[in-house]
């Protein structure tokens, strides 16, 4: 099985959790919190998401924006989950939303290694520019002769 086919699985099982949890909830079969059911289900895609930036072979940018998706659907969870539990939380939501972007732009850093994904052949070290690639190879011919 293919990892976006494994991915797709995942997701579609969450989705498929969350709407047979509420479904039950509405027939009153049980009973739940519906903030924490949101809350499992966005932490469990946030790290789905972070996983596959981690660990996909994409370009650097599509890596990038994997992992601020999963951040900010781990943001959305720890909101639902202290929603439930906290009634002022506008004293939280700023220190939660750096600390989020801090981790979400270390991640993002340590998945591609900090190299830019456009990154120019003239800015690699050693390049050499036509007229002294040109140079060398005249004065390598002279030397052959």
């Amino acid at each position: 099985m293919s990892k976006n086919l494994l991915i797709k699985v995942v997701v579609g099982l969450l989705f498929v959790g969350v709407a047979v949890v509420w479904l039950l909830s509405a027939l009153d079969v049980i009973s739940v919190n519906l903030s924490w059911v949101i809350g499992i289900f966005c932490a469990a895609l946030g790290l789905v998401f972070i996983l596959k930036g981690l660990f996909s072979k994409n370009l650097g940018i599509v890596k990038k924006i994997d992992i601020i998706i999963g951040c900010a659907l781990l943001v959305a969870a720890v909101f639902a989950v202290i929603g439930s539990f906290v009634e002022d939380t506008a004293k939280l939501v700023f220190p939660i939303i750096a600390v989020a972007i801090t981790v979400c732009a270390l991640l993002a850093v340590l998945a591609t290694g900090g190299k830019k994904w456009d990154q120019a052949d003239n800015e690699n070290v050693g390049y050499k520019n036509y007229y002294e690639r040109k140079k060398e190879e005249e004065k390598n011919n002279k030397e052959e002769d």
